[in-house]
């Protein structure tokens, strides 16, 4: 299970995404004195969640506390969001989802940094990606920080909790899809593959990659060519060319 199910997102861009596309998933909304930003005005009275004012002081009641987020570019706008209306349990979505050779999943293995998981997410639904599937253990959560890096993406793409990784490849394997491994060591470049089957594209962590059970449970390690004068691509930057390469082979995912 999710251990924080609470959340707080911030900025205009991200509340207004997320009344707009998951209205259902804010239960609270802080916006300070002042603040005349329509779309956003708009959203809330929309989804009809009743607005409380922003307090400067550390202490404050309608926050939780602006401690938590000092350093953060708010912009005067705060939401509180469910994480367990936002995020969806494996069994849920996958009994749900039609899967055809334009399906494409990202699995997301053991990745840290909170920024890389939102730039995943933003390429994701900028590709056509129909879900992030993101483990519960030794995996960066979702967060505010996320949520912004992912420029409110993350409200418009489904996001999935799964338990043990293992298990969930098998199963998809089962359903199906072909099980793709980004490994740079790989020969099979990318740019050789077809991609005509449902496709699970497995990430690795940044500094050890894909643990070696989840490897050998992979149908293709596929690597992505680049320059010698450059070593390699983080996983976000990985990411976003690897999609963009299966979506141009699958147009009608992008309108």
């Amino acid at each position: 299970m999710i251990k924080s199910n609470k959340i707080y997102i911030y900025g205009k861009h991200a509340l207004t995404e997320a009344l707009t596309h998951a209205p259902g998933v804010v239960d609270k909304v802080s916006i300070a004195k002042g603040n005349k930003d329509g779309a956003l005005q708009s959203a809330v009275k929309k989804a009809g969640i009743k607005v409380s004012p922003l307090g400067s002081d550390k202490k404050s009641k309608n926050t939780g506390g602006l401690s938590a987020l000092r350093g953060q570019a708010h912009q005067g706008v705060i939401g509180r969001i469910s994480l367990n209306k936002l995020i969806q349990p494996y069994d849920e979505f996958i009994n749900n989802i039609e899967i055809t050779p334009d399906t494409s999943l990202l699995l997301l293995g053991e990745i840290e940094d909170p920024h890389n998981v939102g730039a995943i997410i933003r390429s994701a639904a900028a590709f056509g990606v129909s879900g992030v599937l993101i483990p519960q253990h030794k995996q960066a959560p979702v967060t505010g920080t996320v949520i912004k890096v992912s420029a409110g993406m993350a409200f418009r793409i489904p996001l999935v909790e799964i338990g043990n990784i293992n298990m969930v490849v098998r199963d998809l394997k089962d359903k199906g899809f072909w099980i793709y491994g980004l490994d740079g060591e790989s020969k099979h470049s990318l740019s050789d593959e077809v991609f005509d089957k449902p496709s699970v594209f497995i990430l690795g962590n940044e500094a050890k990659g894909i643990r070696q059970k989840i490897s050998e449970l992979c149908d293709t390690l596929i690597s992505i060519p680049i320059s010698s004068r450059c070593e390699s691509l983080n996983v976000a930057a990985s990411t976003a060319v690897t999609l963009y390469a299966w979506s141009s082979q699958h147009t009608k995912v992008i309108h």
